[in-house]
């Protein structure tokens, strides 16, 4: 079996087994067939292998009921991140004519092409697991024991870490209700293991030193005394809170890869990808080739197009309109936002895709009678996500917070600057080390080139999101350098010590990341609510034309849009007095929508790259004879001169060339709605759009001054 195996695979799975093989459980490796590859002593005679007879004979397969039951371990296991281990996996096997309930302990090993080719184990009954220090580590867990009056007896470094403790000792003699988010909860634990010794997946919310909020899996026995009760409580944490997020969004959440024979497959999904997909569960789709679900080759190439338009520019693709088909050929409507993970090869890409089949069926009334409810539904739903978001940033920035929902993203960098030069002046003490020590180990160069990598990343402030992405990635490399260097001879109190920086950068990033999607959510917003009232247009035209005052119609649209150029860092001047009474014959609404997407364009099509000059807008207002003058004014991105010549920017759905600067969306409707909302009540729009600084017409790659005028024939106040 060996040699259909690459050798160096092979040395990694028996170095791996030699370094644990005499910890004292049942250890073993086998192939992804089941066929025995290496055993202890523990595990043959667990197994009740005939050691007289080659290992390769027996095959872990023939002590299961049911092999689909293996089946469905192997598609868990192929989640797993390479290098890590999966202590959740309970099955039933019959040994020795006897039905056991096993707990495997595993590790698996992937080939080039990220197949599952191999597997660790440690497999123990049931009631025989004990845990040792070294296995903790192993693990990754948070262990701990609490006595009859639920008082912290001990725990491990994970469980203290997970909180954010300094030591195990601050912990010990601790109430185990103060730790969780809701105290009485601890109560209920005590009440519902005494029901059940045995408890496993309970989900509790715990309180880190800090204030933050981590939710956890659960998994604790109770051990009985002498008199029979309950007298001490052991059990493991392990922090879930980022897998609910990603789970609970509603978006379908991916990972595509390509295999060795260059088909790209899902390689990881959300439940919800895998719905719109077709599939009851997530197992069901991974590995299939996504091609498979685009309805025609044409439009899978034209999307590949515009993926690999998008990278040249280090770009995602944002908002991306397709059909597909699920596995029942029915054909799907869905959006999508997605990019490559950094590699040259573009051979592995990340995204988000939602379903919006139901907002584009049936007939144009019908569509526009009902979306608009399902927009205003889906308009909270985006709402919830960003105070979700807001309150992740909350509960693990805290002390980043400049305001109720902003962190100060120049104070995490700062905090990322001083925790990079404390890690910074760990390295040439763990070089020191090693070299004082005689060990030579690859780690110390990949952890020096992940450090350059970190430290070479560009810090411009147009790059934010990036450079964040771009750390984190290498931080997360370091972490694995430094997990990797702990079975070395080196101080623990070092690497320790290093794991905390890591671990500190890691949350930095991280919280500068959610800050940005939350501003980019804020952004998006104004969009949605723009569209849900152009698809109520329908109930406006039925109202009764009615003359009202013009100032208050604009001047709510400015109000409205206030927080939205305030997080593009776009400054509003109003050049009209409030007071004054000017007015009009129209659809209050109506015109304030027009007003509103104006107004919009001007905030989100302002200039950004560079420093030299905030963005602005200016609002003018002049009543002449017979009729009102309004002026929405900015300094930003162009729009072309055929374009405005030949009326192109005022079509339905039709979006200037320049519009997709740095990532911009937009629906390509809104300049058409203002033109025929205007135009129905007498008035005009006017476009202009000319170079500034004494820059060329036709260079577009700079800064323009935009004009929206808008004319209106003014009314008699009745």
């Amino acid at each position: 079996m060996e040699t259909a195996r690459p050798s160096i695979l092979m040395d990694e799975v028996r170095n791996a087994f030699e370094r644990i093989r005499d910890l004292p459980f049942s250890i073993y490796a086998s192939d992804k067939d089941g066929t025995f590859l290496f055993a202890n002593e523990q595990a043959m005679e667990f197994f009740g292998v005939d050691p007289n007879k080659p290992l390769k004979e027996y095959n872990i397969r023939s002590y299961y009921d049911d092999e689909k039951e293996r089946d469905a371990v192997l598609r868990q296991l192929q989640l797993t991140r390479p290098g890590a281990w999966r202590s959740d996996l309970t099955v039933r096997l019959r040994i020795h004519d006897d039905h056991r309930k096993i707990r495997f302990v595993t590790r698996p090993f992937f080939d080039g092409q990220g197949g599952l080719c191999a597997l660790l184990c440690i497999a123990s009954s049931m009631t025989e697991i004990e845990w040792f220090a070294e296995f903790e580590e192993m693990i990754q867990a948070g262990f701990f024991e609490v006595d009859r009056q639920l008082l912290i007896t001990d725990c491990n470094h994970n469980f203290a870490d997970m909180l954010k403790y300094g030591s195990v000792a601050e912990l010990k003699g601790k109430a185990l209700g103060s730790l969780f988010w809701e105290e009485e909860k601890a109560g209920d634990l005590l009440e519902r293991i005494t029901a059940h010794p045995h408890l496993e997946d309970l989900q509790f919310k715990l309180r880190r030193k800090d204030g933050a909020m981590v939710i956890v899996k659960m998994n604790c026995i109770g051990i009985a005394g002498e008199t029979g009760d309950i007298s001490r409580i052991k059990g493991t944490v392990s922090d879930v809170t980022f897998e609910i997020i990603q789970n609970d969004l509603p978006v379908g959440l991916f990972l595509v890869s390509t295999n060795a024979g260059g088909e790209e497959i899902i390689s990881r999904a959300s439940p919800v990808f895998a719905h719109i997909h077709g599939y009851d569960s997530v197992n069901e789709i991974l590995a299939k080739p996504i091609r498979d679900f685009h309805s025609n080759p044409g439009g899978y190439d034209s999307f590949k197009n515009e993926l690999d338009k998008a990278a040249r520019d280090n770009q995602p693709l944002l908002d991306y309109y397709m059909e597909i088909q699920d596995r029942h050929g029915k054909t799907r409507n869905v959006v999508v936002n997605v990019r490559y993970v950094a590699d040259e090869k573009r051979d592995l890409r990340v995204g988000a895709v939602y379903d919006v089949t139901d907002h584009v069926r049936g007939h144009m009334r019908t569509l526009e009678a009902d979306f608009s409810s399902v927009l205003h539904t889906y308009i909270a739903t985006i709402n919830g996500l960003r105070d979700t978001l807001g309150m992740l940033v909350k509960a693990h920035g805290h002390d980043l917070l400049k305001d109720a929902t902003h962190i100060d993203r120049l104070k995490a960098a700062s905090e990322m600057d001083r925790h990079k030069k404390r890690l910074e002046s760990y390295l040439p003490e763990l070089k020191k080390t090693l070299e004082e020590r005689r060990i030579d180990d690859p780690q110390l160069a990949r952890l020096e080139k992940f450090w350059r990598a970190l430290t070479a990343g560009d810090i411009s402030a147009d790059k934010e999101k990036d450079n964040a992405a771009w750390s984190r990635r290498n931080l997360i490399e370091i972490r694995k350098c430094i997990e990797a260097l702990k079975g070395r001879n080196l101080p623990r109190e070092l690497l320790r010590s290093m794991r905390t920086e890591t671990d500190e950068l890691l949350r930095l990033t991280s919280m500068i990341s959610l800050s940005i999607s939350v501003d980019e959510l804020n952004e998006r917003i104004p969009d949605f609510y723009y569209f849900r009232d152009y698809l109520r247009r329908g109930e406006m035209v039925q109202q009764e034309v009615k003359t009202h005052n013009i100032i208050p119609i604009l001047s709510d649209a400015v109000r409205y849009l206030e927080e939205f150029a305030a997080v593009n860092r776009v400054s509003i001047t109003q050049q009209f007095n409030l007071r004054e009474q000017i007015h009009v014959n129209c659809h209050k609404a109506s015109l304030n929508r027009a007003f509103h997407n104006l107004l919009h364009n001007a905030i989100k099509y302002s200039w950004r790259k560079g420093q030299e000059r905030q963005p602005w807008v200016t609002i003018q207002v002049e009543k002449r004879q017979n009729e009102v003058e309004i002026a929405i004014e900015n300094w930003g991105v162009a729009i072309r001169r055929e374009e405005l010549e030949k009326g192109l920017i005022f079509q339905f759905g039709k979006r200037g060339r320049e519009s997709e600067d740095r990532g911009r969306s937009g629906t390509g409707i809104g300049l058409y709605d203002a033109f025929d909302i205007i135009t129905k009540i007498g008035g005009t729009l006017r476009l202009t759009s000319e170079p500034t600084f004494g820059n060329l017409p036709d260079m577009y790659s700079n800064p323009f001054i935009t004009r929206a005028v808008v004319t209106l024939p003014t009314a008699t106040e009745q």
